[in-house]
């Protein structure tokens, strides 16, 4: 599912500041093109931006070409400025390029490719995107443009989980849960679903909540209080930045 662009966010990537120069200036326009509710004329700014060489202009037009915006869906210029963008290194851009090598891009000659998605998401890893992190981990713990090695996956999935994104978090509960193939240890299933639960969302927190009652009838006190401690040291080993 993609993202609308709210006019709030534009505005705050206004506020952000850049340089000056021609990109800079269509990536200005477009924003004040938007905040003012004049979305064709945004979305073809930040395509002039696009063009120009600015990653985020790029990767603002591919979002407005998705369609959701009041601008007709173009696949082919989501896919153009999407790659402007995250050849600019444009991090999300790099994730979401990721997602349509791997599944493909309705309307555009994109061939699937797990390589090339494994490449876009390591290009976003290296800046810390923990989506990214965990995307890798999933390519590895199932063989998808790399050799099979669940280990290697888990490693992703930990790096991930220590940014608290709560989808890593959620998985590595179930890992230690089933015991495969790490040895099962309820109290460390029960800390990361303690720790994805204070990351969970409004609409997500009654399934991690759903879980963790499910959990709990199947748990001592003495391993709900063993994972607490675990979720406590977790935190402190790694704060939120």
């Amino acid at each position: 599912m993609f993202m609308r662009i709210s006019r709030a966010a534009a505005i705050l990537i206004a506020a952000l500041g850049w340089s000056i120069g021609p990109a800079a200036a269509d990536l200005q326009s477009g924003i004040e093109a938007y905040s003012a509710g004049n979305i064709t004329e945004a979305a073809q700014a930040w395509a002039d931006g696009g063009d120009a060489g600015d990653a985020t202009s790029a990767y603002l037009a591919a979002k407005m070409y998705e369609g959701n915006n009041g601008v007709p869906a173009n696949p082919p210029k989501v896919l153009k400025y999407l790659m402007l963008a995250a050849q600019g290194n444009h991090v999300q851009a790099q994730v979401e390029l990721g997602d349509h090598y791997r599944s493909g891009l309705a309307g555009t000659d994109l061939q699937p490719s797990a390589d090339q998605a494994l490449y876009w998401y390591e290009k976003a890893a290296l800046a810390q995107h923990a989506e990214a992190q965990m995307k890798i981990g999933e390519m590895h713990y199932v063989g998808e443009g790399a050799d099979r090695n669940r280990f290697e996956g888990i490693r992703w999935y930990e790096l991930a989980a220590e940014k608290y994104f709560t989808p890593a978090r959620i998985l590595l509960s179930g890992i230690y849960w089933d015991g495969d193939p790490l040895p099962r240890d309820k109290s460390r299933a029960y800390s990361f679903l303690l720790l994805a639960r204070q990351g969970a969302t409004d609409e997500t927190r009654a399934g991690v909540d759903a879980l963790m009652g499910m959990r709990e009838k199947q748990m001592s006190r003495a391993q709900m209080d063993a994972g607490i401690r675990l979720a406590e040291a977790f935190r402190l080993e790694h704060p939120k930045k």
